[in-house]
């Protein structure tokens, strides 16, 4: 039995794997644990595109912590090196059908140059001769030539193998059945294979957050939101560019499979797919790029996203539980925000103050 840890992590999704790699460079002694198998939940469901949807939107604070760790993403997986995750920056097309469109590619247009990142207004002849499956209906498209994506689950696994590699300690089907306490501070959990001490508990479990965090008396409101997905099979270099619009989005793969998403529902912990949601999706792809209409449907799955009242991360210690550290609640960024968010968690574990005001984020608030 593992013993005296300098951190245990409960989650084995991106944001637990990434903060294990990160603790465990450090030299730090690390156990990750995750009930089921490492990277199945909303790490597996989601689509890899390095960059928010809806960014404009946001609060800011969030705005900031996801151009801060897009920032980090490429440097971040040099030096992980693991080339099967498939780091790309191919970019994105924002395609432009009505006045709506317009408003909103206006707002993102400002925010990435006051951003200073790039961003360029096509017409419809320049955008179709860009990605010719795109909608002839559209009138133009916003083009973001930065953004990058990921294969998803591939970095989760590499996250956990490279923490490994530095010593860290992985458990898959080990579940927290508990936290180990004394008045005022946690030292640890409970596992069915005994009781693990650590310095530093770190809860990011995800949706599962909050049922964990009523153990210490903590309530901590974040609910799952179900996203489906549709995976097709299409020729290689049918797209080549992200295509996003609204809360849809299509994300080409150098084999030429697309990945469409995706649905958010509110349907507990059911992580199922249905024909409603496999009909949305396929919709709207179809109205994004008609031509995919013949292409094959390979496979569909759903995952349930950590949500939280108002769309900001809980990243902290929450008051009253010396010893405990939430890193959860990401909700749709999860991927994007691993690189930002394992910098912070071990920042907080050595001590070091923090590269930014963590009150937005500060759990219990």
């Amino acid at each position: 039995m593992t013993r005296g840890a300098d951190a245990v992590i409960l989650g084995g999704g991106i944001i637990g794997a990434a903060i294990a790699y990160e603790l465990a460079k450090e030299g730090r002694r690390v156990v990750l644990l995750e009930k089921g198998a490492v990277g199945r939940q909303s790490s597996w469901a989601a689509a890899g595109l390095l960059t928010p949807i809806h960014v404009a939107a946001y609060p800011a604070p969030l705005a900031s912590l996801c151009s801060d760790s897009e920032r980090l993403y490429e440097r971040w997986i040099h030096d992980l090196a693991a080339p099967e995750v498939e780091y790309r920056a191919g970019g994105a097309l924002v395609p432009l059908f009505d006045d709506r469109d317009e408003g909103d590619a206006s707002a993102l247009e400002a925010w990435r140059r006051k951003e200073h990142r790039p961003v360029e207004r096509l017409d419809a002849a320049a955008a179709l001769a860009m990605e010719p499956l795109v909608s002839r209906e559209i009138r133009g498209a916003l083009l973001l030539p930065d953004v990058a994506q990921v294969r998803n689950h591939r970095l989760t696994r590499a996250l956990a193998e490279a923490a490994k590699r530095h010593g860290a300690e992985v458990r898959a089907e080990s579940e927290a059945i508990g936290f180990l306490r004394v008045p005022g501070r946690v030292n640890g959990v409970k596992t069915a294979r005994g009781d693990l001490f650590a310095n530093e508990t770190v809860v990011a479990a995800g949706a599962w957050s909050g049922d964990l965090l009523a153990g210490v008396d903590l309530d901590l409101p974040v609910r799952p939101v179900r996203g489906q997905m549709v995976l097709l099979r299409g020729p290689a270099g049918a797209l080549n560019k992200a295509v996003i619009s609204h809360d849809s989005y299509l994300i080409p793969r150098s084999d030429g499979r697309i990945l469409v998403g995706s649905t958010m529902e509110e349907a507990g912990f059911d992580a199922t797919t249905t024909a409603d949601g496999v009909s949305f999706l396929l919709a709207r792809a179809k109205r994004l790029a008609p031509g995919v209409g013949n292409f094959a449907v390979e496979t569909t799955w759903a995952g349930l996203r950590p949500a939280t009242p108002d769309r900001l991360p809980y990243l902290g210690r929450p008051p009253g539980a010396e010893g405990l550290i939430v890193a959860t609640g990401h909700y749709r960024n999860g991927i994007l925000l691993a690189p930002v968010t394992a910098k912070i968690v071990s920042d907080l574990v050595a001590r070091r103050e923090p590269s930014r005001d963590l009150s937005p984020f500060r759990p219990g608030r």
